[in-house]
């Protein structure tokens, strides 16, 4: 699919949730695509959700951003490797972790959670700022 079709259905995908939600989500974007401009954004349209994944050209992602209906979260999909002495991690299953985003994900301007998105990209071993930052769409409702 062409680049700006992909991004504008994105956006549309977005747009389906309530403001504050689509206002949150649009922010960490920004603010992720900045960080990591060669990261693919991989979309998955979910009925309930709206995941966006960041992953380097060749494998699959190292965090996502999923939308919900009344909040964001912010997914460390190898998050148990991450060493998070203050505990802000929420979650408690074999791999996954995350933390609630707030308004404008200030959260992720925050210098320790920017240190735990440093973990995660180096536990990957991975360069999320070389590559071409495709968004590819992963649903089937396309």
């Amino acid at each position: 699919m062409p680049a700006t079709k992909a991004a504008a259905y994105l956006e549309k995908a977005i747009g389906r949730y309530p403001p504050e939600v689509a206002a949150t989500a649009r922010a960490a974007l920004k603010k992720l695509r900045a960080r990591f401009p060669g990261a693919r954004q991989l979309v998955y349209d979910r009925r309930q959700s709206l995941p966006i994944g960041f992953a380097p050209a060749a494998r699959g992602a190292i965090f996502s951003l999923v939308l919900y209906p009344r909040w964001v979260r912010f997914f460390f999909l190898e998050g148990v490797a991450i060493d998070d002495p203050d505990r802000r991690l929420e979650g408690t299953g074999s791999q996954v972790r995350s933390i609630r985003l707030d308004q404008d994900a200030a959260i992720l301007d925050n210098p320790y959670v920017r240190g735990l998105i440093a973990q995660a990209v180096k536990i990957a071993g991975e360069d999320l700022k070389k590559g071409r930052g495709e968004i590819v769409l992963k649903t089937t409702t396309v």
